[in-house]
């Protein structure tokens, strides 16, 4: 069973597209074509991993929509995306916890690929790889080889005589 995605949109035709192209990708849709339709299908079905929200969808105040979906204690952390056009205050949906927006028109293409990102990492900026262990082991074997040298070419001829003896010099002339 693949990461579950919802979508509330109005627009069916979307819809449609978004969930067959999701499906293909190995995730579980499900869909809503009005605020109350939302409202019953999060409320009937376990949490999604992914909520896609349409900002003018149908039968609901948007801003009202995602406030009552945000204020259940179930949804609350599941990550967000609103879709909205250009002239939606995207401020009222960020006092509300939702971060995620994409502008329409868009390419169907960015919208998946915000939805996979969500549903990996949670956010749909893509995580910065780390360095890991490989610097900081090279790093502590570069160390202790400088110290094996020091003591095989050093310390060692040093303290057990076979280091340059110091030259006698005859100090009466």
């Amino acid at each position: 069973m693949g990461k579950r995605i919802f979508i509330g949109d109005s627009r069916k035709h979307v819809v449609v597209m978004m969930e067959e192209r999701l499906s293909k990708s190995g995730y579980d849709v499900l869909s809503a074509d009005t605020g109350p339709q939302v409202i019953k299908t999060l409320g009937v079905n376990n949490v999604p991993h992914v909520i896609v929200i349409e900002a003018g969808i149908e039968g609901m105040d948007p801003l009202k929509l995602c406030r009552d979906i945000k204020s259940e204690k179930r949804l609350r952390n599941v990550p967000f995306l609103l879709l909205k056009d250009g002239s939606v205050n995207e401020k009222p949906y960020k006092e509300l916890g939702i971060v995620e927006f994409q502008t329409r028109p868009c390419e169907l293409t960015d919208v998946l690929e915000k939805i996979r990102l969500l549903a990996t990492y949670g956010t749909s900026k893509p995580r910065e790889k780390k360095s890991g262990w490989g610097w900081k082991v090279f790093g502590l074997l570069l160390m202790l080889a400088c110290f094996f040298l020091l003591m095989f070419f050093i310390f060692i001829p040093m303290f057990t005589g076979q280091g340059e003896q110091p030259v006698a010099t005859d100090s009466r002339r």
